[in-house]
């Protein structure tokens, strides 16, 4: 049996729409503890790893480990008929093998989504020694993406101890981002070493829609190597995303 109430479906909502981004469906898990999914996007260049705690929940009900296999569009579509004030109840239904959706508010609204059989893949963490860690808003992360995008299509990232710097070219000219410690963008910056590796923009800038999740992301990465994005959702849980480097053209 599984059951979950969350007293604003609108956090549900902006979950969902985070994860759509990268993958059209995915297997979630279920355990006595959290709600959690891992998942690479098709063509393999990124991963997101999601968990939500039972303490993010009013109730939560799981007799036994399950996966759901969901279709996220469809969910998402679902999701966008949440009004405001409304709770979210999500439910398994054992006879039917659907994952009821049921908000409750000036009206009880119930939707059924059928099931998936997506198979099993478990993927492992990837094993990545950071030389950089660096917290920011997500606000401003997003608007530096944006500042990039202007140019370029992929967005160099560049780290010293003194700041943190976004850097695009491309046939129409330049731009240049810098976070500098003691900003009110950059909150916090740790370096081992100097670093820098390219990133594709399309994929951050999915990442960084979740921004209605969180205030602040955590940066992690090294040279040439995977960008590691954590966001905390403040009522117990989190969404990181792993984004596999560019190489720069020689």
């Amino acid at each position: 049996m599984f059951k979950a109430v969350l007293s604003d479906a609108k956090l549900w909502r902006s979950i969902v729409e985070s994860l759509s981004t990268l993958i059209d469906q995915a297997n979630f898990v279920v355990t006595t503890s959290a709600l959690k999914m891992r998942a690479m996007d098709p063509i393999r260049v990124a991963m997101v790893d999601f968990e939500l705690s039972k303490d993010a929940f009013e109730e939560y009900q799981c007799s036994a480990e399950m996966k759901m296999g969901i279709n996220l569009e469809e969910m998402g579509k679902i999701m966008r008929r949440a009004g405001s004030g409304d709770s979210l109840e999500l439910v398994h239904d054992e006879k039917s093998n659907k994952l009821l959706v049921r908000f409750r508010g000036k009206s009880i609204r119930t939707f059924s989504l059928s099931l998936l059989d997506l198979g099993s893949e478990d993927l492992p963490t990837p094993r990545v020694e950071f030389n950089v860690t660096a917290k920011l808003t997500t606000e401003a992360i997003g608007e530096a993406i944006k500042d990039a995008s202007v140019v370029s299509d992929q967005v160099k990232i560049i780290v010293k101890p003194e700041a943190l710097m976004m850097q695009a070219s491309g046939d129409t000219g330049d731009a240049l981002v810098e976070f500098r410690k003691g900003s009110e963008a950059l909150l916090d910056l740790e370096v081992k070493e100097d670093s820098n590796a390219i990133y594709a923009l399309n994929y951050l800038n999915d990442m960084m829609k979740a921004t209605s999740i969180s205030e602040t992301a955590i940066l992690q990465f090294s040279t040439n190597m995977p960008l590691r994005i954590e966001l905390s959702i403040s009522s117990g849980g989190r969404i990181t995303y792993f984004l596999a480097p560019r190489r720069e053209a020689e």
